[in-house]
């Protein structure tokens, strides 16, 4: 059985892009499901997204592999 990884804290590193016409922060990302938790910046809603459908400059920065 496959050893699960925790999640890593992205909060502190204060990256922040922009989709669906929002400002988001990114979090975490849970390596296990490769899904991130963002926070929007107006309304601190937070939100799972999966990875895939990060930006490509958000992607080069965290290099989860």
């Amino acid at each position: 059985m496959a050893k699960k990884k925790a999640a890593e804290s992205y909060a502190d590193a204060k990256i922040v892009f922009e989709h669906e016409q929002e400002q988001w922060q990114l979090l975490r990302l849970d390596p296990n499901s490769m899904n991130v938790v963002l926070r929007a910046q107006e309304s601190g809603e937070e939100r799972t997204l999966p990875f895939a459908h990060l930006p490509k400059s958000v992607k080069k920065k965290i290099r989860p592999l």
